[in-house]
């Protein structure tokens, strides 16, 4: 008696071929992740940056404004006019192709105590993908 083989009666093909699916859309979303993940990182470096030449530059006219114990006092460093632009770029702000601060100081006498306002607009990166950050300081002359 002759036997003959029998169908195969199970799914491990489908099966088979379904996890390698499933496996490759899994794969794919966390490829996706990581590269968000590593643009957002990326963006707050240049932000940051953006930060720390807006406060290096305030602070810059600050002591300009008002120099350390035994310096010399600049007639008119706070007037109304254009604004001074320092380029970080190559002093310890490294990595922007852009590095800029531009500070405007502006001087208010109410009854006879000088006010200082100081805007310092600090920007990091190329033009087309560029972070600014925005730093005021006030302070008042005659302590």
């Amino acid at each position: 008696m002759a036997t003959t083989p029998k169908k195969q009666q199970g799914f491990s093909v489908i099966m088979a071929i379904f996890i390698i699916v499933v496996l490759g859309a899994l794969a794919a979303a966390m490829l996706s992740f990581l590269a968000a993940g590593s643009e957002s990182v990326a963006r707050e470096i240049v932000s940051a940056r953006a930060l720390m030449a807006a406060e290096s530059g305030a602070q810059r006219k600050l002591n300009e404004v008002f120099p350390p114990a035994g310096g010399t006092v600049l007639a008119g460093v706070c007037v109304d006019g254009p604004a001074d632009n320092w380029d970080f770029g190559s002093n310890g702000l490294e990595g922007c192709s852009n590095t800029l601060a531009s500070v405007t100081c502006r001087s208010v006498n109410v009854r006879g105590v000088n006010y200082i306002y100081i805007r310092s607009v600090g920007q990091c990166g190329p033009l087309a993908d560029q972070a600014v950050r925005i730093v005021e300081v006030q302070a008042r002359d005659g302590f």
